[in-house]
């Protein structure tokens, strides 16, 4: 079986890095969720201070692969997503 087959949706998730000062969140494009979201990465300051550094819209397969690839690079994945009531 080949990752292609294993994929049925978009990943979500949040990661963070070891040091702590770094996230990167995927997130489903509400418009077209089985097949693009968005990757953010968001640089931390300070415990209360977050700084968006970009978010780029990305197909299924390669956030599959990015988020497969975090997971091998040692980054924590800290939460799921969960939408807002």
């Amino acid at each position: 079986m080949n990752l292609g087959t294993l994929i049925i949706m978009f990943p979500e998730g949040t990661f963070i890095n070891e040091k702590n000062n770094n996230l990167i969140v995927f997130e489903k494009d509400t418009n077209n969720p089985e097949y693009e979201g968005f990757v953010c990465f968001w640089e931390i300051k300070d415990i209360d201070y977050k700084q968006l550094k970009f978010k780029k819209r990305i197909s299924k397969l390669k956030a599959c692969k990015k988020y497969r690839n975090l997971l091998q690079e040692g980054w924590v994945l800290c939460k799921k997503n969960k939408l807002a009531a």
